[in-house]
């Protein structure tokens, strides 16, 4: 693997100088269009990189993730396969390597076989040799038998073929377009998008900290807070609300949260680009808490007894009492004394508490 890995980067290095040495004799140092970038060289490239990323990082959310592994949405075909095309002439991306990685990573997620956690590996591993593991990763026996059975059509078969070949046409059109110097930045920035922002980003960063919605096996966490980064990775730092509920193509779970990729498909949903097939929103999220709640007071006899005696102050029964706090979890509007909401937070507390302790209730 090391071996193979030396002896295409000598190549593609031997490449790059000829290349650019034809370029610089033949066109100029602008190349083309290079000039393009000599005022106000720092704005434009950070724009660019902006750009670039979100763009990048969205066509993967929406077709590798939420697509091709989770089944969360339909996409057009013709929208995925620009999205693929990006993927592969951008990133040098292949759907069945992405998808099949990623499928194994949710079943060994933060486990001893998970190809990128930094619970086992360590952040700083992830964050600088990520793209290592991925490599190794995708070519390893068990996440080929994956790949194996992934459908395709002949395009990404030939994009899975040939994956550094789109990295190679990109590079080329940036040399002859921009000359070597202005050209390369354009490229390394394309390099970098997903070894920084995918496997660092959310690889990474999504779980080693943040905050939890659901006390779910794994250590993936929530940092949606982190709105321009999560801007700029289409809603994937809500990682923790996605690995609680992978099929969902929708990641915002708290109504404070924002999902750019969700937004982007329930606007292609809009003019027939994509189908929803799942989404777990705010909403279903109070649902479930509600249900998870009050079979929680049914079971616990501190939850009942208390419930029964706040009943009684309050001159109702606890049949209504009950229906109260539910009506109330699920978001409705309904008057609750200071006392039955400090209840309410206890056994959320408590709820929470179990999960992490693996108790029935």
């Amino acid at each position: 693997m090391i071996k193979s890995i030396l002896k295409t980067s000598v190549i593609l290095a031997s490449a790059y100088l000829g290349v650019t040495y034809l370029i610089e004799t033949f066109i100029g140092s602008n190349g083309f269009a290079g000039t393009v970038w000599q005022e106000n060289s720092v704005i434009k490239f950070v724009a660019y990189a902006v750009i670039m990323t979100h763009v990048t990082i969205t066509s993967m959310s929406i077709s590798f993730h939420r697509f091709h592994t989770h089944k969360g949405v339909v996409v057009n075909k013709f929208v995925d396969t620009l999205m693929q095309l990006n993927l592969w002439l951008v990133g040098g991306m292949s759907k069945l390597d992405w998808v099949s990685v990623h499928v194994y990573h949710h079943a060994h997620s933060d486990q001893p076989k998970d190809p990128h956690s930094p619970v086992q590996k360590g952040l700083m591993h992830i964050l600088f040799l990520g793209v290592f593991d991925y490599t190794k990763a995708k070519n390893s026996e068990p996440i080929l038998k994956i790949r194996k059975t992934l459908k395709r059509n002949k395009l990404e078969q030939f994009i899975a073929d040939h994956t550094l070949l789109g990295l190679v046409l990109t590079t080329l059109f940036n040399l002859v377009l921009f000359g070597p110097f202005y050209g390369s930045i354009i490229s390394l920035i394309n390099f970098s998008i997903s070894p920084i922002f995918a496997v660092g980003g959310v690889n990474g960063f999504a779980h080693w900290f943040g905050y939890k919605n659901h006390a779910y096996k794994d250590n993936s966490r929530n940092l949606g807070f982190l709105f321009p980064l999560n801007f700029l990775i289409c809603g994937e730092l809500d990682h923790n609300n996605h690995h609680a509920h992978p099929k969902s193509c929708s990641f915002r779970h708290r109504w404070f949260e924002f999902d750019w990729g969700y937004f982007y498909i329930k606007l292609m949903h809009s003019t027939g680009l994509a189908k929803i097939k799942n989404a777990y929103t705010p909403k279903t999220l109070k649902k479930d808490l509600s249900v998870k709640l009050t079979a929680l007071m049914e079971k616990d006899y501190r939850f009942r007894k208390k419930l029964e005696e706040l009943a009684d102050e309050l001159n109702t029964n606890a049949d209504e009492l009950f229906t109260m706090i539910k009506d109330y979890v699920e978001g409705k509007k309904v008057d609750l004394t200071k006392d039955v909401k400090a209840l309410i937070s206890e056994a959320r507390r408590t709820l929470y508490a179990n999960y992490r302790l693996n108790l029935s209730y």
